[in-house]
């Protein structure tokens, strides 16, 4: 019989990896792919895949995979980028409550009793998590008795959703594979092999009878699919370190970017309620460069900090005549080792004036409101001059939101918008916007940019154009996707 005093709640993020690495190149989004690992001496084998994917499981040698797909793409698993992610996703959860237990990549359990009522309702508290969680990786929640009851029911939520699943459970499990149960591969594989291919098939049979033919494996998935087991969230303390993540939107190495999003990851990581009336004593920074490589550094000070402005001259300090090898496309930032109450002076240093923060501050606040009255992911920003000579318009600036509790706070500008274009011999000759009404147009220009030598070419005829009413705009088409866009140049 499942335990109805235990409620345990899963957060799902599954494909992990490949979520990751879109979010990295968005280019990439529609295309199938494959992320491989390789131990010394073995084939690499698949780690994860992207949907539209079909009979292929993780594990199967990549060689084999390829030879089903071979117009997929192929990218090694960046474990340690994966787990830089996770652990701002674990950071975030561990605000709400400290109560949570990490498992494998992409799902986090949580002990949800008594927690609901802290939030106004299990529905506020579901979307309170979900809200926490950066909006590429499309988290799923789950509630039932059990872990593992909770995981099937976040598996079976849509993107963004949760699944309740508190009674009649081993009904709600009948019809899911075997394969999602976490006992050995080998078992999983005798199940179907005696025509097991369900948790249903399981749940129907003898103890004896599954003891005799699958041992203990066989027993704990019976368990399973019945819900008799019985679980704990074991870790119930808070997480001594806070972790905070911004993915910039395309690699830079402008100083003015770089310290905005430090001293927003600083802002952001000093709200956190474990740090109030204490002070840290250890900085990890780490960028993600382009070509799958990283940067890190770990300040380790004499005189802990209390505040994200001391933290954000600190790092202005230490960073001011940095010089990387390649360009950065995101920062990672750690802050742990916090000590008490420490007999310092309350601000080590004094580059930012106090008028200067109360200015900050009202406009948080100020933000806040506005954005209760009208929902928006922000409305007062900054506009940031990255390279104002850059021949990609969309990397010649970046929004920066003023609250660092956005969960987009450092966006891309003048992004192209997808159209629909008649052309003849390359030449744009009706064009198709918003209302769907094809417009006859006349070229007056014509230019091309190619960057062939970036991590990610870029190739673009653009064309400057007038429409019928005298309209003059900019347009190009993506010799790469072979797709036409419209952009302000």
């Amino acid at each position: 019989m499942p335990n109805i005093n235990s409620k345990i709640g899963c957060l799902l993020i599954t494909h992990f990896g490949i979520k990751s690495e879109i979010n990295k190149n968005p280019d990439i989004s529609d295309e199938k792919l494959f992320l491989y690992s390789q131990k010394p001496h073995k084939s690499p084998v698949v780690e994860d895949f992207s949907k539209g994917i079909k009979n292929i499981s993780r594990g199967v040698s990549l060689s084999y995979a390829l030879s089903r797909y071979p117009e997929a793409l192929k990218f090694e698993f960046d474990h340690k980028n994966y787990e830089q992610i996770f652990a701002s996703v674990i950071s975030n959860v561990a605000r709400i409550t400290p109560k949570i237990e990490r498992s494998d990549l992409g799902i986090i359990y949580l002990n949800m009793r008594g927690l609901s009522e802290m939030y106004g309702g299990e529905p506020k508290l579901v979307t309170t998590v979900l809200d926490t969680i950066p909006y590429f990786l499309e988290p799923r929640f789950g509630i039932s008795t059990n872990k593992f009851a909770a995981y099937t029911a976040a598996l079976s939520s849509i993107p963004g959703g949760s699944t309740r699943i508190l009674n009649n459970i081993d009904s709600f499990l009948a019809s899911f594979s075997v394969d999602i149960l976490p006992i050995k591969k080998s078992t999983i594989a005798d199940f179907h092999k005696f025509g097991m291919h369900t948790i249903g098939d399981i749940g129907i049979q003898d103890y004896g009878l599954i003891y005799s033919k699958f041992g203990n494996e066989g027993c704990k998935a019976l368990s399973l699919s019945r819900a008799e087991n019985r679980d704990y969230i074991y870790s119930d303390k808070p997480i001594e370190n806070i972790t905070e993540r911004v993915s910039l939107p395309f690699p830079t190495n402008s100083s003015s970017v770089l310290f905005t999003a430090l001293d927003l990851l600083a802002q952001k990581s000093f709200m956190r309620p474990v740090l109030k009336g204490r002070y840290v004593r250890k900085i990890s920074i780490l960028f993600d460069l382009i070509g799958f490589s990283t940067w890190s550094k770990d300040l380790i000070l004499k005189n802990p900090l209390k505040n994200s402005h001391d933290l954000s001259a600190l790092l202005r300090s230490e960073l001011g005549d940095l010089k990387l090898p390649r360009l950065i496309e995101g920062i990672s930032m750690t802050i742990s080792d916090f000590v008490g109450e420490y007999g310092v002076q309350y601000r080590a240093f004094t580059g930012i004036r106090d008028d200067i923060r109360d200015r900050k501050n009202k406009l948080i606040k100020t933000d806040r409101h506005i954005r209760k009255k009208m929902p928006a992911k922000n409305s007062i920003y900054k506009l940031l001059t990255v390279n104002p000579d850059h021949p990609i318009p969309e990397r010649r600036a970046v929004q920066v939101s003023i609250d660092p509790e956005t969960k987009f706070f450092v966006k891309a500008i003048n992004i192209p918008k997808k159209i629909k274009v008649r052309e003849s011999s390359d030449i744009p000759k009706f064009i198709s916007l918003y209302d769907g009404d094809n417009l006859k147009v006349k070229v007056l220009d014509i230019w091309k940019i190619d960057l062939w030598w970036i991590q990610s070419p870029i190739s673009r005829t653009y064309y400057s154009i007038s429409t019928p009413d005298n309209k003059v705009m900019t347009i190009f088409k993506d010799t790469v996707e072979k797709r036409w866009y419209r952009q302000n140049y």
